[in-house]
């Protein structure tokens, strides 16, 4: 599966009314300038899920980056 940009995910979750939003990794990732430098990248599949997406996050320790995604479970 490869990371999409938010408003392709979104529109995947208007399409599938049982869905929702979840952290997809607990972990923070260095965040590289813009959410293109994610978008294209593979990560593993999960059952359940339908599309994976990063968000910029800020935090006492600057910007990092959330992997987010959209699942039916």
């Amino acid at each position: 599966m490869k990371i999409i940009d938010k408003k392709a995910a979104m529109a995947i979750q208007r399409q599938h009314t049982d869905s929702r939003i979840f952290r997809y990794c607990t972990g923070k990732y260095q965040w590289h300038g813009s959410t293109s430098h994610y978008t294209g990248q593979d990560v593993a599949e999960i059952s359940g899920v339908l599309a994976v997406y990063a968000e910029r996050r800020r935090d006492n320790h600057g910007p990092y980056t959330r992997l987010m995604c959209i699942t039916t479970n």
